[in-house]
């Protein structure tokens, strides 16, 4: 049943043609859900929230930068001297992307990318990553700071993917979302948690900036590992 949600004006969901297609989809997920698993549960529960995400916000066009070199705690020199001396190194990762105000740069936010999804939660977190190395252009709907659902510009609906920020809860996230369906909000509530970009990109190279491992030594710092954007998680689950 296609979903009742409000289309706003400007809405990314007042595209029939986007529409109609999401619609069709939000059917077979149904039909697939009420045979079928956790996994095409959480497909289902991942389209509407989708489909409630397009309703409400208009498609805005953001870069995004993908891939870093990370320091990282070098643990054989720490364990043989029982940490009393430590050592960092830097590490490549694909953990995550940023995407970017497309006029001043400004880090907007940050995002799990399908593919840590997948390695992290597995089903339904199937459907190949489109993000590429070490960045580009896409579509986004939803809070930047936040959650959201983003594309490739241009891309169908089998190319929209859902996501959200590593620091944040996304079962109190998506509460939100849920406000939004029933009507009992007009926008996303605001991040729960300040993620400090600036403190945290201390310790990072993005490819974008630096395609070769940095030359540089490793910033050595204790708060490199348990680093957390704005402290220690406080609500919901731990990352």
């Amino acid at each position: 049943m296609t979903p009742t949600d409000p289309i706003r004006p400007g809405a990314a969901l007042t595209d029939p043609n986007l529409r109609e297609a999401l619609a069709e989809r939000l059917t077979r997920l149904e039909a697939a859900a009420a045979t079928g698993g956790r996994k095409e549960k959480q497909s289902l529960e991942d389209a509407r929230d989708t489909w409630s995400l397009l309703a409400a916000f208009p498609w805005q066009r953001l870069n995004y930068r993908y891939g870093r070199w990370q320091s990282a705690q070098t643990f054989w020199k720490a364990a043989i001297t029982l940490g009393l001396w430590e050592s960092y190194h830097w590490e490549r990762t694909t953990e995550s992307f940023q995407v970017l105000d497309p006029y001043t740069g400004a880090r907007l936010g940050e995002f799990y990318p399908q593919s840590e999804l997948k390695r992290r939660v597995g089903r339904p977190y199937t459907e190949t990553d489109l993000l590429q190395m070490p960045g580009g252009t896409l579509e986004f709907a939803g809070d930047p700071a936040s959650i959201g659902v983003y594309r490739l510009v241009g891309g169908d609906v089998d190319t929209i993917s859902l996501s959200w920020c590593p620091w944040l809860n996304n079962v109190t996230l998506r509460k939100g979302i849920a406000m939004l369906r029933a009507g009992n909000a007009d926008r996303l509530p605001p991040p729960y948690q300040f993620v400090d970009l600036d403190l945290l990109d201390k310790y990072r190279a993005w490819f974008a900036d630096e395609p070769d491992k940095p030359q540089r030594k490793a910033p050595y710092a204790s708060e490199v590992n348990p680093y957390r954007p704005g402290g220690y998680p406080r609500f919901g689950r731990p990352r």
